[in-house]
């Protein structure tokens, strides 16, 4: 990620430590809080930038004022902080205590991160630097929830079909980099394919030298598909399950999922569409009378949740519309 109209240079491997070795002491005591830095494959000869990982401890205070304050302007991009120091792009990446380990891992040895998410992807999961997750979507098809499946590098390792010790060891060079990758028990050239890749994945690795090096790696040598995933990836939610009993992923899932029914339910019933075509409301307006009729409901259920109280109508065979309307025209009469 480039700083946007700010002039960055690429520096060698000396250059790229002399900074990391300047910049840590500093960085340090700013915050009062530990930084950590990003592996890379030894024989690497030039960096486009320097990555800081700083343990959010949630007493940082306001990151990016207090980096300007020190070095200049700041461009900020999500949870990354970056800045221009001696003509080369800086990135700081804060991250709280629970994901420190995994993020130190995960951020290192590039492309290994990255090619790794690709095989957690085919479980159904998502691998990155909170670990290893179970990213549930609603009925609607929105992302809500991350299950947490583990934080334990090892372990996420072992299941995703790596060698974690011979990761430790760290590489010399991209080739040994990506044979690890190809080595994995669960390893398909498919997967990586541009072409079998989401819009989002596809755009972002497009960018990425390190991933197109690792496709032309592969054809140049011929590399073949070895294991081939099931396409339904709920057939995975028992090995999931029994490798990481701890996360207690098919208890935590089903309760999600008896939520995720009981909303639909809701929605169907009773929606922003439905109540805009009855009332012929819009806009303001029509938020305002619905977000009164949701507090009103909430009010004056038990357990004071409107989706509980609508789905309790509905079991009860009443019809939340005209319960809605019976509301409307009291509102409108206020």
């Amino acid at each position: 990620m480039a700083i946007l109209n700010v002039y960055t240079e690429r520096k060698t491997t000396s250059e790229h430590l002399r900074i990391q070795d300047e910049l840590i002491p500093v960085i340090t005591e700013m915050f009062n809080t530990e930084v950590a830095t990003v592996s890379f494959y030894r024989t690497k000869e030039t960096h486009g930038d320097l990555d800081l990982l700083i343990l959010n401890t949630g007493d940082l205070g306001n990151i990016g004022e207090r980096l300007k304050a020190r070095f200049g302007p700041v461009y900020c991009n999500g949870n990354v902080y970056s800045f221009e120091y001696q003509k080369y792009q800086v990135d700081i990446i804060p991250q709280p205590t629970r994901n420190w380990e995994t993020a130190k891992d995960f951020f290192s040895w590039d492309p290994t991160g990255n090619l790794m998410g690709k095989i957690a992807h085919k479980f159904g999961l998502k691998y990155g630097f909170e670990g290893l997750i179970f990213p549930f979507r609603t009925f609607s098809g929105r992302l809500t929830t991350d299950i947490v499946i583990s934080k334990d590098s090892r372990k996420i390792f072992e299941f995703l079909g790596y060698d974690y010790d011979r990761y430790l060891k760290g590489f010399d060079t991209t080739e040994e980099i990506f044979e690890w990758i190809i080595e994995g028990k669960y390893f398909n050239v498919d997967n990586f394919q541009m072409e079998n890749l989401n819009h989002i994945d596809r755009k972002r690795n497009a960018k990425r030298s390190t991933y197109q090096g690792f496709l032309e790696y592969a054809e140049k040598n011929n590399v073949q598909s070895k294991f081939t995933f099931l396409k339904n990836k709920e057939e995975y939610h028992d090995t999931i399950d029994s490798f990481f009993p701890e996360a207690n992923f098919k208890t935590t899932l089903l309760k999600l999922q008896e939520t995720d029914k009981r909303n639909q339910r809701v929605s169907e019933a009773i929606n922003g569409d439905m109540i805009m075509e009855a009332t012929g409301l819009k806009g303001q307006e029509l938020g305002k009378v619905i977000t009164a009729f949701k507090e009103n409901v909430a009010n004056n259920f038990k357990d004071g949740s409107y989706n509980d109280a609508i789905a309790s109508f509905i079991d009860s065979g009443l019809n939340p519309m005209e319960i809605f309307m019976d509301y409307y025209s009291i509102y409108k009469s206020l």
